[in-house]
């Protein structure tokens, strides 16, 4: 072809047509992919840049298949949490109606006291007996109401506590008689009996004294049964309590069923579990109905239980708050990192429609022009015709 001679102006308008063509087939590439940037060739400095902006996007947003599975077992955990809230309640108040059943006991003719613990047992700790409260003094006992604890021994207590019972100044439907540490409290009114609320310590002197039991009614029965299935089923809800292997309740004495949660960027949250069972919120497994103390001792671990559960729902929520956050704080900038790329690479479609239009004219245009630069080789071929 390079042998072939053609006139300035035709090689003028054939360069001209070439390079319409060139920047015609960019423009169709640019409207075929909707990108001005597709490789490196084209711009290397918006590619490579839109290339790590896609990549990081990328990288974050497999983080969030875990961070939603994360979200789920949290609220396992904590749905798990208000259940066994529930089921505590309702111990509670299974204890709280016990306690009204034991008031109402069939009772007995006479109630044995033991004094087990002579030490535990200090200067003003009270005991009712009768619904008359005892108190214990250091020194000698000077009303009918005092009983000296100077002995400091199990039988001189329960001496001195008869004795007080005993009074000769006082008229009470009940007498007192001691063997060793222990007091036989009996009701002295005809047909009268001593019922189980008829002797009463605070739960902090349950080492130092201990009573016999009075026979419990039906209805006490069915409360005390009521309690321990209601602890059974606790624990039960306790082991459903996992999502996808992972139970938050699960207990804290191994890390087995602490999870933890990867945001990216080497970041992390660590979630611990805890023991949501009955063992482990430190209640009791079933009722004791000697005495309305040990009911109200149940009582109290139970509150103490709700408290530790108020405690560890407040710690999901806040895990819970920060696992979403992240969550949402990915997609927002995986996505702020796609628009940043995408500007570096698209095209403008209206922009290069026009351009392939104009594109489209100047190629005619020089098709045109090639066309009459080569009407003069056309004449001088006409002379040899």
């Amino acid at each position: 072809m390079s042998s072939i001679t053609l006139t300035t102006g035709m090689r003028q308008n054939l360069l001209a047509l070439q390079s319409t063509n060139v920047l015609q087939e960019m423009t169709q590439q640019r409207l075929a992919t909707g990108k001005k940037v597709n490789s490196a060739l084209d711009n290397p400095s918006n590619f490579f840049t839109a290339l790590a902006h896609n990549n990081r996007a990328n990288d974050l947003l497999s983080f969030k298949d875990g961070i939603s599975e994360a979200i789920q077992t949290i609220k396992a955990a904590d749905t798990a949490i208000t259940g066994i809230t529930k089921l505590i309640e309702s111990a509670k108040a299974v204890a709280e109606s016990a306690k009204s059943a034991l008031a109402a006991g069939t009772g007995s003719a006479s109630q044995t006291l033991t004094i087990n613990a002579a030490t535990s047992i200090t200067a003003g700790t009270t005991i009712s007996i009768g619904g008359t409260a005892f108190t214990a003094v250091a020194g000698t006992a000077t009303t009918a109401t005092t009983f000296s604890i100077d002995s400091g021994t199990t039988t001189g207590i329960a001496a001195a506590l008869a004795t007080a019972i005993n009074a000769a100044t006082e008229t009470r439907p009940m007498s007192a008689s001691v063997n060793g540490s222990a007091l036989t409290v009996t009701a002295t009114t005809a047909g009268a009996t001593m019922g189980a609320t008829d002797i009463e310590y605070s739960a902090a002197l349950s080492l130092a004294y201990s009573e016999s039991a009075v026979a419990a009614t039906g209805d006490l029965t069915s409360k005390l049964a009521q309690y321990s299935t209601l602890m059974n089923q606790l624990d039960d809800l306790k082991s459903d309590a996992f999502y996808k292997g992972k139970n938050l309740l699960g207990g804290a004495s191994t890390t087995a069923n602490d999870m933890t949660v990867r945001f990216g960027n080497s970041h992390n949250l660590a979630v611990a579990s805890f023991d949501g069972s009955r063992s482990g919120l430190a209640l009791d497994a079933t009722l004791t109905s000697t005495s309305e103390a040990t009911l109200q001792a149940s009582i109290d671990k139970l509150e103490a239980g709700l408290e530790t559960l108020r405690t560890k729902s407040s710690d999901l929520s806040s895990n819970l708050a920060i696992v979403s956050a992240r969550n949402e704080w990915i997609t927002g900038i995986a996505e702020t990192l796609q628009t940043g790329a995408a500007n570096l690479t698209l095209a403008d479609a209206n922009e290069e429609g026009a351009n392939m239009l104009m594109l489209q004219t100047r190629q005619s245009i020089s098709t045109s022009a090639l066309s009459m630069s080569a009407q003069a080789a056309q004449s001088v071929l006409r002379l040899f015709q």
